[in-house]
C-alpha cells in the first residue's frame, strides 16, 4: 500500500531449552539420616498433640470431679473412732478434694528390680510381703498400709491427680480426707486425714525415717506415685509420697458429701 512502509516484523527470541536435569544419587547415610530424622520430627509432633490437645483424664473428670467434691455440710457426720473393722484387702478408695476414685489390683503390688511397680496404669494396688512389716488397711492396722499407683504423661494413669507435674507441686494438703472401702468394711468406710507431704529421688526413698518412721507405726498409711518430668522424654527420678493418718470409720453419706 502506498504511504506505508513495509517493515520487518520483530523476532521473537526463544531460549535454548535447559540442559536436562539429572538426578544424583546421594549416599546411602545420608537417606538413613533423614529417615530417622523425619522418624523423630514425627515423634515430637505426636508426643505434642496429645500433650496439648487431646483431652486428659484430668479434664474429663472435671464433672465427675465435682460429684466427689468435699464440702463439710454444718452437721457433717464425725468418724466413729470406736468402730472395729477387721484388716482386709482394700477395694475402692477416693481422695473428693481432688477428684480421685480408684479401684485395686486384685493380687498385691508387683514388683521390679526392686521397686514397686503396679501392673496396671488405671488401678491403684495394695503393697504387702512376708518380709515386710507392712499391714493391710483396717481400724487397727499395727503398721503402715502402703497404697501405690501411677501416674503418666500422655496416657490417664490413676494417680496423675496427686501431684501437679507442671508446676512441681502437691495437689493435696494437710487436712484433706481419703476414704478406703475394704473387703471387711461393707458399707462404711476408713477415713484418712494427710499428715505429711514428700518428695523423695527414687533411690533415696526406702531409706527415708521421715516418710517410714524408724519403728511400727500403727494407723499409718502412705500413697506412692511418680512424679513426671516437664520433658516428656526424660526418665521420672522422684515419687510424689502423702502421708495420712486413720481417723475413724465413716458411713458412705460423708463420703459422698
Amino acid at each position: 500500500m502506498s504511504g506505508q512502509s513495509r517493515g520487518r516484523k520483530p523476532r521473537v527470541q526463544v531460549a535454548p531449552p535447559p540442559a536436562e536435569r539429572r538426578f544424583k544419587p546421594q549416599p546411602a547415610h545420608v537417606y538413613k539420616r533423614r529417615r530417622w530424622s523425619a522418624f523423630w520430627v514425627l515423634v515430637v509432633l505426636v508426643v505434642l498433640f496429645i500433650r496439648f490437645f487431646v483431652p486428659s483424664e484430668h479434664d474429663r473428670e472435671m464433672k465427675a470431679r465435682q460429684e466427689f467434691a468435699y464440702s463439710a455440710p454444718a452437721s457433717a457426720p464425725t468418724a466413729e473412732t470406736g468402730a472395729s473393722v477387721e484388716k482386709s484387702r482394700p477395694l475402692e478408695m477416693i481422695i473428693p478434694t481432688i477428684g480421685v476414685r480408684a479401684n485395686f489390683e486384685d493380687g498385691v503390688c508387683r514388683l521390679k528390680n526392686g521397686a514397686i511397680d503396679p501392673a496396671s496404669l488405671g488401678d491403684a494396688c495394695i503393697f504387702t510381703a512376708d518380709n515386710k512389716p507392712y499391714s493391710l488397711p483396717g481400724s487397727a492396722s499395727e503398721d503402715i498400709v502402703v497404697i501405690a499407683g501411677h501416674a503418666a504423661a500422655g496416657v490417664p494413669a490413676v494417680f496423675d491427680k496427686l501431684y501437679d507435674a507442671s508446676s512441681q507441686t502437691h495437689t493435696i494438703s494437710p487436712g484433706d480426707p481419703l476414704y478406703l472401702r475394704t473387703e471387711a468394711s461393707g458399707d462404711t468406710w476408713l477415713k484418712y486425714q494427710a499428715t505429711d507431704l514428700h518428695e523423695p529421688e527414687k533411690e533415696g526413698l526406702s531409706q527415708s525415717a521421715d516418710i517410714w518412721g524408724t519403728g511400727p507405726m500403727p494407723g499409718r498409711l502412705l500413697t506412692i506415685t511418680c512424679i513426671q518430668p516437664a520433658n516428656p522424654f526424660q526418665d521420672s527420678v522422684r515419687n510424689a509420697v502423702i502421708g495420712w493418718q486413720y481417723q475413724g470409720v465413716v458411713s458412705a453419706d460423708e463420703v459422698r458429701g
